[in-house]
C-alpha cells in the first residue's frame, strides 16, 4: 500500500432480512464506486452486506463464520425492526440498543415461572455482567438515536401474561429483538463494539399484526440508516 493511501475501514452491515434494509442497500449500489458480490467500495471505505436470517441460532452461526474468517471489520452495524414494551416510545421510532440479554434462555420453575441461566446457578461469565447482560463498552459507538434496552427471544411475544413474564426477569428491557443478543455477543468476544439500530414497528403485547406499523417503520431505518453511513462515506443524503 502506497504510503499516501489512507487504511480501508470495513463496514459489516447485518440485517436478519433483506426487505428490512433494501432501499439502503440500493442507495449504496447508486453511490458505490466498485461492487463485488456482496462488498461495496467506495474509496477508503468498504461496506460488506449480510443477511443472518432471523432468530439467535442462525444469527450466531452466521457471525460465527464470518468473524472466523479474515478481513476484520472495524465496524459491525445491526439494523432492523423491533417491538416496544412500553406506549411512551412511539411507533417508527427509532433507537439504539445498547444492552442486550437472552431473554427466554433458562428452565421453567414447578409453578411455572420463568428462570435464567444465572437463576439455576448457570451464570453464563463473560462477557455478560453479573446480571446477564451484555453491554456497550464505555465510549463505544454512539450515535443520534435513544438508546434502550433490549431483550432477545426466540420466539416473538403474544401475550401479556407472557410480556409480563419476560419483564418481571428483565425489568428494564425496553424493546424485544430476535437477533441483538448473539450479535452483541459475537461483537464483544472480538472486541468490536456492536452498533445495533432498531425501528420500533409494534407493541410488544397481544399479537394483533393490525395494529403494527412495519412499512413506517421500515423506512424510518432506512431514513436513519442512510444519515449515519452517509458520515462514513462523505455523501450527502437525497
Amino acid at each position: 500500500m502506497n504510503a499516501d493511501t489512507p487504511p480501508l475501514f470495513r463496514i459489516l452491515l447485518l440485517a436478519a432480512t433483506p426487505f428490512e434494509v433494501e432501499a439502503t442497500v440500493l442507495w449504496l449500489r447508486q453511490r458505490a464506486l466498485e461492487e463485488v458480490a456482496n462488498l461495496l467500495k467506495f474509496g477508503s471505505v468498504e461496506i460488506e452486506v449480510l443477511f443472518t436470517g432471523v432468530g439467535p441460532a442462525a444469527t450466531a452461526y452466521v457471525l460465527g463464520n464470518r468473524f472466523a474468517s479474515a478481513p476484520r471489520p472495524n465496524m459491525v452495524l445491526q439494523a432492523g425492526v423491533a417491538g416496544a414494551y412500553h406506549r411512551d416510545v412511539p411507533l417508527g421510532t427509532v433507537v439504539q440498543v445498547t444492552s442486550e440479554c437472552f431473554a427466554d434462555l433458562g428452565a421453567g420453575s414447578a409453578d411455572g415461572a420463568f428462570l435464567s441461566l444465572g437463576d439455576i446457578g448457570l451464570h453464563p461469565g463473560q462477557p455478560f455482567d453479573l446480571g446477564e447482560m451484555l453491554r456497550l463498552p464505555p465510549l463505544a459507538t454512539a450515535t443520534p438515536f435513544p438508546a434502550v434496552t433490549g431483550a432477545t427471544v426466540s420466539q416473538t411475544t403474544g401475550t401479556l401474561r407472557r410480556r409480563e413474564e419476560l419483564l418481571k426477569r428483565w425489568p428494564d428491557a425496553e424493546v424485544e429483538t430476535m437477533e441483538g443478543a448473539p450479535f452483541f455477543r459475537a461483537c464483544l468476544d472480538h472486541g468490536i463494539p456492536p452498533v445495533q439500530i432498531r425501528a420500533i414497528s409494534n407493541y410488544v403485547e397481544t399479537r394483533d399484526k393490525e395494529t403494527w406499523q412495519m412499512k413506517e417503520a421500515i423506512d424510518a431505518l432506512n431514513i436513519a440508516l442512510q444519515s449515519l453511513l452517509a458520515g462514513f462515506l462523505q455523501q450527502p443524503v437525497d
